[in-house]
């Protein structure tokens, strides 16, 4: 398996990649294609100021996940792919002058999408 770097660990607490329990709970990339929306297991969730990433499937080599992304305004939110190694080195300095970066929730428990209040219509839980 391919070691991820963690360029802003110390800064961040915490791990930033999932666990190999959270890696083993959630699908390949495609593994839920054809399940309804409602349906799919939300195993991750990343988050930043305004922005936040619900992972439903994982590409463990490449750390390339499929979920709903918001960043910031809900009538733009989406289902669509994310590079979690682009998330992690995510460095966006703040007009107040802090730095903001996106952490993994650790406190996130895997639940349906039905179940995470995903903001938005494209969130179309059917």
């Amino acid at each position: 398996m391919t070691e991820h770097v963690e360029t802003q660990r110390k800064r961040r607490g915490h791990r930033f990649y999932p666990t190999k329990e959270e890696l083993r709970a959630t699908p390949p990339l495609y593994d839920t294609d054809g399940k309804p929306t409602a349906e799919k297991i939300v195993t991750l969730h990343y988050f930043t100021g305004s922005a936040d990433w619900w992972i439903v499937e994982l590409d463990p080599e490449e750390m390339i996940g499929f979920g709903y992304a918001c960043l910031g305004d809900p009538s733009m939110a989406e289902w669509g792919y994310v590079s979690l190694p682009e998330l992690e080195e995510l460095n966006v300095r703040h007009p107040q002058g802090f730095d903001i970066i996106v952490e993994r929730d650790l406190h996130w428990n895997a639940r349906p999408a039905s179940e995470c209040d995903l903001p938005g219509q494209n969130a179309r839980l059917t």
